[in-house]
């Protein structure tokens, strides 16, 4: 078994409810066999896997990451179903705290998900990694919606805000084409304001065969008909620096010179 530099700082357990088919032991397997030697996990504005997945990766020699992906707005006075999301990393003790802190808040001011208002986001910064996160983040809704000095200037807010430790999330996701145009815009803003990029796959199950489990789970949760969910995207499982550079070539994205720098910088 070689060793695979990438880290998997995106990936969601069957903690995210409905969301995610992975279990944490499956996970900590599959992180043994690609060769990688830590790991994260981001559970939909939860930390209720953090002692199990601590468990495990102790049985299995991992470094565990503990991270949340938060849904986020701009301001409590805002009301909207309409939320953002961003990935959160406890880099030592005070990242632990401050994560469930900020849990405790978004708890606090549920409407309809748990919310973390961006507003009380920076009294809460200390010993945390923040990554923009998917196509449902801020930057990247700038970014389709060609806003694109807006999401420059969130860019630059971010790693202002967590002291350089911010970084631009790059996904590889063949089947979707609005993620190639963010991804693009992505690695101009590194290249403009020199921030980091990372990557992740966004693992929402570890192979492709479990995305039929993932529909029927969301056909629950939805309460919907399975023929009505969409399929889950193939690019969705939990990837190795392979898989990460196989979509990236079926995606067009041929700069494996970005790839290999991000997935230096990630690790």
């Amino acid at each position: 078994m070689s060793h695979d530099d990438f880290v998997n700082l995106h990936v969601h357990t069957m903690y995210s409810i409905q969301d995610s088919v992975i279990k944490i032991e499956d996970l900590t397997h599959k992180i043994n066999e690609y060769g990688q030697d830590s790991c994260a996990i981001t559970d939909h504005s939860s930390c209720a896997g953090w002692i199990e997945f601590s468990q495990k990766c102790k049985e299995n020699n991992i470094k565990p990451i503990f991270g949340n992906e938060f849904y986020c707005n701009l301001s409590y006075e805002e009301k909207t179903r309409s939320r953002d999301h961003l990935v959160l990393l406890a880099m030592d003790h005070d990242g632990l705290v401050n994560i469930r802190r900020l849990q405790r808040i978004s708890v606090e001011n549920f409407y309809y998900k748990p919310i973390l208002s961006y507003e009380i986001l920076g009294d809460y910064t200390d010993g945390m990694y923040c990554t923009s996160a998917c196509s449902l983040s801020t930057i990247s809704k700038y970014i389709l919606a060609e806003d694109y000095s807006t999401a420059d200037d969130f860019a630059e807010l971010m790693a202002d805000l967590f002291y350089n430790r911010f970084a631009l999330e790059l996904q590889f996701h063949p089947d979707y084409k609005d993620q190639a145009k963010i991804n693009d815009y992505l690695v101009n803003i590194s290249d403009n304001y020199g921030i980091p990029l990372a990557i992740s796959c966004d693992s929402h199950f570890i192979d492709e065969s479990d995305r039929h489990i993932r529909k029927i789970i969301q056909a629950i949760a939805w309460h919907k008909n399975i023929e009505d969910i969409n399929e889950s995207l193939p690019s969705n499982c939990l990837g190795n620096s392979e898989i990460i550079k196989a979509n990236a070539l079926n995606s067009g994205f041929e700069h494996m010179d970005v790839i290999d720098k991000a997935i230096k910088q990630t690790h």
